[in-house]
């Protein structure tokens, strides 16, 4: 194994965290109560992961496509949108990060091999999610991100995968990508020739699915993942 790729949200940081503070940024630039915005925030994303999971929508334009939708669900313009997220990076806490997130992290890059996250975008751009990982200690750990809204492709399509692969060069069953939704992550890099974890929070422990598979409960399961693939 040369390659780790890293799922972001509810991998390493914690979506509900970072979707709470956009609701609470909506609610201080538009006016709209705090549980209406929040409402809205997951009828939105609702909305946009069943898109895409059918394979609708330009993903040249992900971030722009999710950020007019919240807006259209709200019945606002889609500038607050865009203040709304600026205001959650900044105030968002270090709660956001997940427990055993640095860890995995860590033991993946003592290994001496390649980091890097793959990710898709909702909402706010690749760049606030780059930003976040700086600023809680996590991009020491991280050799390169690759966001949906720069690659302009989104998880899972095969290019979202094979982009790092192709950075690094590194061959799909060299790599290994983990992450907690199992159709974007799990199915999305197997379909690319990668290994494959799916971070189940009910399993009761790291087992093989399949060929190239993995189930684990936790980001840190990737550790006993490169462990078994190394015997």
């Amino acid at each position: 194994m040369k390659l780790v790729s890293f799922d972001v949200w509810n991998t390493l940081l914690d979506i509900e965290a970072m979707l709470s503070a956009l609701s609470k940024g909506l609610e201080e630039v538009t006016g709209i109560e705090e549980k209406e915005t929040a409402r809205g925030v997951s009828l939105a994303r609702e909305r946009i992961k069943g898109m895409r999971s059918k394979g609708v929508g330009n993903p040249e334009r992900a971030l722009e496509e999710s950020q007019e939708l919240l807006a259209e669900v709200l019945g606002i313009d889609v500038e607050p949108v865009k203040r709304a997220a600026a205001r959650a990076v900044l105030r968002v806490g270090d709660e956001i990060v997940l427990p055993g997130a640095k860890e995995a992290l860590e033991g993946v890059k003592r290994r001496g091999l390649k980091v890097t996250v793959t990710g898709n975008v909702m909402f706010w751009p690749g760049s606030y999610t780059r930003l976040l990982l700086e600023r809680f200690g996590l991009m020491e750990y991280i050799d390169r991100t690759f966001f949906a809204d720069e690659v302009k492709a989104f998880k899972p399509m095969k290019e979202m995968f094979e982009k790092p692969l192709r950075v690094f060069n590194v061959r799909p069953e060299e790599a290994i990508h983990i992450g907690d939704t199992k159709a974007e992550d799990f199915e999305g890099a197997l379909r690319a020739g990668m290994w494959a974890v799916w971070i189940n929070p009910e399993a009761e422990g790291v087992k093989r699915i399949g060929e190239r598979g993995f189930e684990v409960p936790s980001v840190e399961g990737i550790l006993e993942v490169l462990n078994r693939l190394a015997l």
